[in-house]
């Protein structure tokens, strides 16, 4: 191919007598380029409200106390192959799951850069009284500051606070506190193992849309949780954030080999998510992979009508000196030219769509105002879909550009 103000000009000229065909393969172009931005978005944006609903009520990775193994004293080394031994097999009692030096360990996942949040935590099932009726309730006793950057509690409070909650008080859900009509300020007892019983105070009602959090769970303060469990100075558990939730499986393994802990991960607690993602990625990506050939074929067979109705007309160029690389470049730079432009008017397109789907608000079931697709426009995706049109334009016009150049000018102009 050779670019040149010869080739440019013709091409221009072609573009701008052929409007027609030029404002359809536009269209064509920009209706792609729409569609690429827009169903990667809303999809991408449904896919993160999943995990969120998912991942946001718990920790990425979980550090917990390795549960006990029995050996048998077949196990044991040192005893003869032909050793007869008489017995049964049992199970130890399952014990208070607890980390005793877990100060030590907060400190080391501190140090590590990939943990963007190392949280403390004491979980266990407690009753919840409320006069005479009660129900069977998860509590997290934490560090309110530290964890809030795990679970976002804050952001989702509909009365009271989170972070700066204070002893004697817990933070529940608000369909838990519909369930019972507790309000803000509400003397509530907690019955843990043993009949310990603790007389908390509600500071805080949330409204987080997972059901996880909001339905059967409370948080109180990481003392509370230690005295209702009766664990002393203990945890149960650390809770782990990183960057990217993605990964956590990757770097639950690698850690496994590190710390004398059961380690385990969002992901490995909750495959069908993983599951549904994959699912929409694969239809999604067949949709862009349909629309890209559409588009391309659209290019193709507007560049084919015009090689066709200029025939005559590549002949006398090709007999007043263009050689077959200029006819060459001047459809391959119209296939350019159209899919260039229709990258202008597609992606602004996107994200005007975008935006307006932004802007629709609707009442949750907590009555708060929110948004119904969850947008993010991202400048990559952007440059990935114009990127996209561009080569589809060129390899589309590569073909009909082909046959121009093989045209001979002789036949053409006796022909005519």
């Amino acid at each position: 191919m050779k670019l040149s103000y010869f080739t440019l000009s013709v091409a221009l000229r072609h573009l701008r007598y052929g409007v027609g065909q030029s404002l359809l393969t536009i269209g064509v172009v920009a209706i792609s380029v729409l569609l690429i931005v827009y169903l990667r978005t809303t999809i991408g944006g449904s896919q993160v409200r999943i995990v969120q609903n998912v991942a946001g009520a718990i920790p990425h990775i979980i550090v917990e106390p390795a549960e006990r193994t029995p050996i048998g004293a077949w196990n044991l080394p040192g005893n003869a192959p032909d050793t007869l031994f008489v017995g049964e097999a049992s199970s130890l009692p399952r014990a208070q799951d607890k980390i005793e030096d877990w100060k030590q360990w907060v400190e080391a996942f501190g140090k590590d850069p990939q943990f963007t949040v190392v949280s403390p935590v004491v979980a266990g099932n407690v009753f919840l009284f409320r006069g005479a009726r009660r129900q069977a309730v998860r509590m997290a006793a934490v560090v309110p500051e530290i964890h809030d950057a795990i679970v976002d509690i804050e952001v989702d409070l509909l009365e009271g606070n989170f972070k700066r909650l204070p002893p004697g008080e817990v933070a529940i859900g608000f369909k838990l506190a519909r369930k019972f009509g507790i309000r803000l300020r509400d003397k509530l007892r907690l019955v843990g193992p043993g009949d310990r019983t603790l007389t908390v105070t509600v500071g805080g009602i949330y409204s987080t849309g997972a059901g996880a959090l909001d339905d059967d769970q409370l948080f109180l303060n990481l003392r509370d949780g230690q005295s209702l469990l009766e664990l002393g100075s203990a945890i149960s558990l650390i809770g782990l954030r990183i960057d990217d939730l993605f990964q956590a499986e990757a770097v639950a393994t690698a850690l496994r080999s590190r710390v004398p802990f059961k380690v385990r991960s969002w992901i490995t607690d909750n495959p069908s998510v993983f599951f549904t993602i994959d699912s929409q990625n694969q239809t999604i990506n067949l949709v862009l992979i349909s629309t890209i050939i559409a588009a391309g074929f659209g290019i193709a067979s507007v560049l084919i009508l015009s090689v066709t109705t200029k025939f005559r007309e590549i002949g006398i160029l090709k007999a007043m000196g263009a050689t077959p690389p200029e006819i060459q470049t001047i459809f391959v730079i119209e296939g350019f030219l159209l899919a260039v432009v229709g990258c202008l008017v597609g992606i602004p397109a996107g994200i005007a769509l975008l935006k307006a789907l932004a802007s629709i608000r609707v009442p949750g079931p907590d009555g708060r105002i929110r948004e119904l697709f969850l947008i993010e426009i991202d400048p990559g995706l952007l440059a990935f879909a114009a990127g996209v049109a561009i080569t589809v334009g060129v390899i589309a016009a590569f073909f009909p550009a082909r046959r121009a150049a093989k045209i001979d000018p002789m036949s053409v102009i006796r022909g005519s």
